[in-house]
């Protein structure tokens, strides 16, 4: 069975993140999510083992000692974490798996020369990121600037990134990275034999 893909995905709070994942594992169902673990409050809405783990800094901290983790960070004053174990799993078993990342966790990635898609999706411009923020209503004033401040930083620094997408309408979105995955599926190193006659002739080795 061929390895499924990690596909990494990276965007500014506000980007509409949240709402292309959904659309993504509509569109394939067998798409798998790498579930993180946060010492964040859980809000309305989220559930526990599908949105995140929720856990206490105690036992993060105790997972970082024990390295469970492919990856953690600490943003905004929070702890995230993905889960080694689970995300090779996916692999393992062949399905596509979402890692979602900010920029802190694939710079540790790259540094491990981590195999994987790596996707940053940016908004059409700061001013349409600030907008969306400040339409949730859910944000206080230091809240917006923290999220805007750190939303530049990401994007500086999209050239750690395979792709980038600008995310105006998540239909045509969505639509990029399925495309991606598709052309990823059919790269020369990514093939695999499909009958013993051809697998013997790529074992003689190229003329």
């Amino acid at each position: 069975m061929p390895k499924g893909f990690a596909l990494i995905l990276s965007a500014p709070s506000g980007t509409g993140k949240t709402t292309l994942i959904k659309l993504l594992r509509e569109n394939l169902p067998d798409l798998k999510f790498a579930t993180s673990h946060t010492t964040r409050q859980i809000r309305a809405g989220e559930k526990e083992g599908k949105d995140y783990f929720f856990t206490s800094k105690e036992d993060f901290e105790s997972k970082i000692k024990n390295n469970e983790f492919l990856e953690w960070a600490e943003v905004h004053g929070q702890y995230y974490g993905t889960s080694l174990k689970s995300s090779e799993e996916h692999l393992e078993n062949g399905y596509n798996n979402i890692i979602e990342l900010d920029v802190q966790g694939v710079k540790s990635l790259r540094k491990l020369e981590y195999s994987g898609i790596y996707i940053i999706i940016l908004p059409p411009s700061m001013e349409e990121l600030e907008r969306r923020l400040r339409k949730r209503g859910t944000e206080t004033e230091d809240s917006i600037k923290r999220r805007m401040q750190n939303g530049r930083a990401e994007v500086k620094n999209y050239k750690l990134y395979d792709y980038v997408l600008t995310n105006e309408v998540v239909e045509d979105t969505v639509n990029d990275i399925l495309s991606i995955l598709q052309a990823e599926k059919v790269k020369a190193s990514h093939y695999r034999p499909t009958s013993p006659d051809i697998e013997a002739i790529l074992k003689d080795g190229a003329d």
